[in-house]
């Protein structure tokens, strides 16, 4: 009797989540039960504060419903759009961290006799608890089962940092291992990485000008509010008086 795969579909709580939400979610460390949590925090908050005001439609105003699906619509959507932004920050830190490495790497690999093996394991020492740290131990660890493979330092590339370039600079010092024994090709390797921490640091000053930016928008809209609610005040008072 022949044995018939069944195929596990995935949580109606991923179904229902944006297209990259997921995907954003577990790079960053979630397992599925994590995101299922999150994804149920996420709906129920988002239904305390708008179905009160559905209920309240049956009651007064048919529009109150309106008013409840949008509140519920938005604070749904403000929440992905805060994962968004989380996620983004998380991977400019990932990118700059991947930054610090390659200018780390770079003197070691000057030195006579270093091997990147024995770099590698002294960089262990000095790089702090993180995302490249553990990366960086599971590549130690697959070059001693996979010597005369690529693939450990293209997955270190793709964990530690996920861009092209990083993954063109590992594959380069995996060629310049087997191969060359080139130091120009570790010179020019260090100018690249020079080059992307610089870019880092020019995103980080666009990203602080930019927060500061939003601050009178952000002074305006909260004067703005208080005067409208002054407003509905005065004009709910001018309706009172002329009723009476």
């Amino acid at each position: 009797m022949s044995e018939t795969s069944i195929e596990v579909k995935p949580s109606i709580w991923i179904r229902i989540a944006e297209h990259n939400l997921y995907d954003m979610c577990k790079e960053m460390g979630f397992t599925e039960e994590r995101f299922i949590k999150y994804q149920k925090k996420r709906f129920f908050r988002a239904v305390l504060f708008g179905f009160p005001l559905i209920i309240a439609a049956f009651f007064f105003q048919w529009w109150w419903s309106l008013a409840g699906l949008a509140i519920s619509g938005f604070l749904w959507w403000n929440e992905y759009n805060r994962a968004k932004k989380f996620y983004g920050n998380f991977n400019f830190e990932k990118q700059l961290e991947f930054s610090k490495f390659t200018r780390m790497l770079i003197p070691y690999l000057l030195q006579t006799d270093a091997t990147l093996y024995s770099v590698f394991t002294r960089l262990l020492d000095r790089i702090e608890p993180g995302h490249v740290k553990s990366s960086l131990e599971r590549l130690l660890i697959e070059m001693n089962e996979y010597p005369n493979s690529e693939v450990p330092f293209v997955r270190f590339a793709k964990d530690a940092s996920g861009t092209d370039s990083s993954i063109l600079f590992m594959t380069t010092l995996y060629d310049f291992q087997q191969n060359t024994f080139d130091h120009s090709i570790i010179m020019e390797l260090g100018q690249l990485s020079s080059e992307q921490l610089f870019e880092g640091v020019d995103e980080i000053i666009t990203y602080k000008l930019r927060k500061f930016s939003m601050y009178p928008t952000k002074l305006t809209m909260a004067s703005f509010v208080i005067t409208l609610g002054y407003a509905i005040c005065m004009i709910s008072e001018a309706f009172s008086t002329g009723l009476l």
